[in-house]
């Protein structure tokens, strides 16, 4: 009997050293998947600020410093204040569209938290790599908002910038259009117009198929991934949401309409940032550069764009006649606008907790 009772005694404790061993297993690989995240996340910040530094002192060594001073002391501030409030009327109407996709899911939101959402998105857009960073810490706090509506109110920020950067190619491609032959004597410009025309038609096509790819997504959930149902239940749930805003045409088009506001705002803050470097050039011209460069900011590959946006309007610019020097000066003011303005967005971050518990609005 008291042997038994030892073997038992004996067995219970190999168990609990196993059970031990496996739990610091587990600890040790977990914590390894940690440090390696951490260490691909700094290698890569730091890959992004050499890839932007990197191409401002490559850009850098070809300008008449002299020169572009002197277009910076000739700079108009009236018009540059002006570039500001519209570069501002971008995220009040972004918010509202925001707020009018949630409504169609019938998830109440105050237009001011909504705004301070979208400003919070604009802070990290510019604090961290890539133009659409922001995006993901506004999901985060949405879903912090919304705990029992996680994947409706994150398919709503998605659907929302799907419907702005659908909207933006079309109107990019139709002023690259309708004054195509005004760039016979620019072939550079003629390449990005046709490149813009064949994005938008891509675009539209995934955008056509969407619903398809993600019942598709399901079968093979359900098929290999039978574990893993939580795969299965978010593909649902995004193919639910879909299908609701389907049905919501007139909000769909309301949100559209909002997108031109926003991207006619942001047309017209290069307009008066122009206008502050006495620069004179055709809106045409400014719109189909805005949105070649608010695609190449969006790509994940600078700190905030800088330097890819800067070449990108040297080359734009200067295949239209303008000198390097006015087009980095263009690009630069351009650039503080927007991050004076995303910097404000800092504020609404550090107050966002305080003021969290009254930010949804209640049922009527």
């Amino acid at each position: 009997m008291e042997w038994e009772l030892k073997k038992k005694s004996i067995n219970s404790e190999k168990e609990s050293l196993n059970t031990a061993a496996v739990d610091f297993n587990n600890d040790l690989q977990q914590k390894l998947i940690e440090g390696k995240k951490e260490s691909k996340n700094f290698w890569g910040i730091v890959l992004k600020t050499l890839v932007s530094f990197s191409l401002l002192f490559y850009l850098g060594s070809k300008l008449n410093w002299q020169k572009f001073f002197s277009y910076c002391q000739s700079i108009d501030l009236l018009f540059l204040g002006f570039a500001f409030l519209f570069c501002a009327l971008q995220t009040i109407l972004s918010s509202l569209r925001w707020k009018l996709l949630l409504f169609a899911l019938n998830i109440p939101i105050r237009g001011w938290t909504a705004f301070e959402l979208a400003m919070i998105g604009k802070f990290f857009n510019a604090a961290l790599p890539g133009g659409t960073s922001g995006d993901f810490v506004r999901i985060y706090y949405a879903m912090e908002l919304f705990p029992r509506n996680k994947t409706a109110v994150s398919v709503s920020i998605l659907f929302d910038r799907l419907i702005e950067g659908v909207v933006l190619l079309v109107l990019g491609s139709s002023f690259g259009l309708l004054f195509y032959r005004q760039l016979n004597d620019q072939p550079f410009l003629q390449k990005a117009v046709f490149f813009l025309l064949g994005l938008t038609l891509l675009t539209l096509l995934f955008l056509a198929t969407l619903p398809m790819l993600l019942k598709f997504g399901i079968k093979l959930s359900q098929r290999y991934l039978g574990k893993w149902k939580r795969v299965e239940q978010v593909l649902t749930d995004i193919v639910h949401v879909l299908d609701v805003f389907k049905y919501c045409y007139g909000r769909i088009l309301a949100a559209c309409i909002l997108s031109i506001g926003v991207h006619l705002s942001a047309i017209l803050m290069f307009v008066f940032v122009s206008a502050s470097l006495h620069m004179h050039l055709p809106l045409w011209l400014l719109a189909v550069v805005m949105v070649e460069i608010t695609l190449i900011v969006s790509l994940p590959i600078s700190i905030s764009g800088l330097g890819v946006r800067e070449g990108a309007v040297v080359l734009l610019f200067g295949s239209y006649g303008i000198n390097p020097e006015l087009a980095l000066g263009f690009s630069l003011l351009s650039f503080s606008v927007g991050i004076l303005w995303s910097l404000i967005g800092g504020l609404f971050f550090l107050t966002w907790k305080k003021n969290k518990k009254n930010s949804v609005s209640l049922p009527t």
